[in-house]
């Protein structure tokens, strides 16, 4: 494939057959829309000490007086170079005209190019403006990197979208070909392992042929490969070389021969990764990047015997292993539990990778009253290297009133202590009076002292001593197994009651808990300790949670009790072969 040949012969081609019909046409024919003035980059990110082309496009008019904008930040090559057109469409007739500028980027940094300006109909008309962003020369030079021992007129080079990045970060890796010469295909023979990042190959990025100066040059470029790298540790990782295969066109007699083969290979590349700032947020949901999300409730009141659904809608750039569902701060009288995961996509806007997840939150009241949330989504922004807080545009609000089985909820949830009450003395010497002024308590207690002044004396010789206070715990097979009986049984809550109880106590033998450490903030840490796969670990959170819901927030009927028990025994099975590995 003759890359240089093709485009230059093409865009010469139709440049002189849209002028001449341009000029024949152009005056005659009627305008079938509103004309409109746009402006555009021939890439939003450029190399300094490269050049670009600009373009101000206007369509459905016709131009006078046209205006460039300045571009102060860059060194302005050639233009303007006018050209003009026309298009057929369905019978309609619509005209453009095109002035170009071939720019050089002088510094790096980000810039801004302003609206040009031109006359149509009498009436001025602005283009819109433009962000370029332009990036360091490789090699630290504004000739390009050119890998030592490669010929000067064909050579590779890998590339990185920053020298510096933040773990968990979206970088963009290029592998990049220059060439002066005819080239017949390319094949990438060897990739580096990227270890230490987390990579996802791209599909949708720019393969056009561009062209760029180097060391006085003009090379044609394109991107042989792109990918998203997310790093995932600290330190000064290094990107291995890209090996690629391409045919060189000969000339002469020896072109019966075919190509000519050639290896390409490009320079490894170190990558500076800083850990992020400490301490951090307490609700920091783990993305580093830029993020936007929002939120729906399903009703704005409720009584107490129902559960409120929000669901959130989240999407950003950052490492999708690491973003966390975000932490809802409730007010007393609100319980929600672990959110379920309705959607989850990953796809390619044109210049990242976007990770895109659907949640679905259950909020339980258990007081009656008027409730304000604003739920918040904390995230690492890599552009002003500080933790930002994006909060929803407005509040959720809603009022509970006092359900039917609210006073029989309110005790079957109270597995602490009730409060004392404020007329309750709260001192040992306040609470022990009572008890001292009884005839009979000191009776007990004098009896009580005599029998352990037996059993002392009793004692000829030492004994070993007690053992190791153990948490008594029910047999989890047993409890699963009266589980599954339950599954047809006419009370839902009964089955949902006993499989929680099997799942709680299997937990405690297995993980080494005891009742007070049962939470799933401790059982995902201990799982995870023990390299549990995530996915076993969701599985888990989300029986839970469905029993919890079926018990307590009345839900049963939309439950699917055989569906869970085999979900239960096939996740059973699953930590077994984990958690003895």
């Amino acid at each position: 494939m003759n890359i240089r040949t093709v485009i230059f012969a093409g865009s010469r081609l139709c440049c002189a057959v849209r002028a001449v019909i341009g000029c024949f046409l152009l005056a005659a024919l009627p305008l079938a829309a509103q004309p409109t003035f746009e402006a555009s980059v021939e890439t939003p990110e450029v190399v300094a000490g490269s050049r670009f082309e600009v373009s101000f496009a206007l369509k459905n008019g016709e131009g006078t007086s046209f205006r460039p904008p300045a571009f102060p930040n860059f060194r302005m090559v050639g233009g303007p170079n006018p050209s003009s057109g026309m298009t057929i469409v369905n019978g309609n007739y619509f005209v453009h005209r095109t002035w170009s500028y071939e720019l050089e980027a002088k510094k790096t940094g980000k810039f801004t190019i302003g609206p040009a300006k031109v006359l149509v109909n009498g009436r001025i008309l602005n283009s819109n403006p433009l962000s370029v962003r332009v990036v360091p020369a490789r090699g630290g030079s504004s000739g390009g990197n050119l890998p030592a021992g490669t010929d000067a007129d064909l050579f590779i080079t890998s590339e990185l979208s920053t020298n510096e990045a933040w773990v968990g970060q979206q970088l963009t890796y290029r592998v990049m070909l220059y060439t002066l010469l005819t080239l017949e295909g390319f094949d990438i023979i060897e990739m580096p392992d990227f270890q230490g990042f987390y990579a996802k190959e791209k599909i949708r990025f720019d393969t056009r042929v561009q062209f760029q100066n180097l060391r006085g040059r003009k090379y044609a470029v394109k991107i042989l490969h792109e990918a998203a790298l997310f790093p995932q540790e600290t330190g000064t990782p290094t990107i291995g070389v890209v090996r690629v295969r391409v045919g060189v066109e000969r000339s002469g007699p020896l072109s019966m021969l075919g190509p000519l083969p050639m290896v390409l290979q490009t320079q490894p590349i170190q990558l500076q990764v800083k850990p992020l700032p400490e301490p951090a947020p307490t609700n920091f949901s783990g993305g580093v990047g830029q993020y936007d999300w929002q939120w729906t409730a399903d009703q704005d009141s409720c009584s107490t015997d129902d559960a409120l659904t929000l669901t959130v809608r989240m999407r950003g750039d950052g490492d999708p292993k690491r973003s966390l569902p975000p932490l809802l701060t409730l007010p007393a009288g609100l319980e929600a539990f672990e959110p379920k995961v309705l959607e989850e996509e990953e796809y390619e806007n044109g210049q990242a990778i976007v990770h895109r997840k659907t949640l679905e939150y259950t909020i339980l009241p258990r007081e009656p009253g008027e409730y304000t949330v604003r739920p918040e989504l904390v995230v690492f922004d890599p552009d002003s290297n500080r933790y930002v807080t994006l909060q929803a545009d407005t509040s959720l609000q809603f009022q509970v009133t006092r359900g039917k089985n609210y006073a029989a909820n309110r005790l079957a949830n109270d597995t602490l202590p009730l409060p004392l009450s404020e007329n309750t003395p709260s001192g040992w010497w306040e609470n022990s009076r009572d008890w001292l002024a009884n005839p009979w308590a000191w009776g007990a207690l004098a009896g009580l002292i005599g029998l352990v002044l037996v059993f002392s004396w009793t004692r000829r010789r030492p004994k070993p001593g007690p053992a190791p206070v153990s948490v008594m715990v029910r047999d989890p097979r047993e409890q699963l197994r009266q589980a599954r009986e339950m599954v047809n049984n006419n009370d839902p809550r009964v089955f949902y009651d006993t499989l929680l109880r099997a799942l709680q106590d299997y937990l405690i033998s297995r993980l080494g808990l005891v009742p007070a450490q049962l939470n799933l903030a401790n059982v995902r840490f201990r799982l995870a300790e023990r390299q549990v796969p995530e996915s076993h670990i969701q599985t888990l959170l989300g029986l839970w949670q469905t029993c919890e819901q079926a018990l307590f927030a009345g839900q049963t009927q939309t439950t699917n009790p055989q569906a869970t028990w085999q979900t239960a025994e096939n996740l059973i099975q699953d930590l077994e072969r984990d958690l003895h590995k």
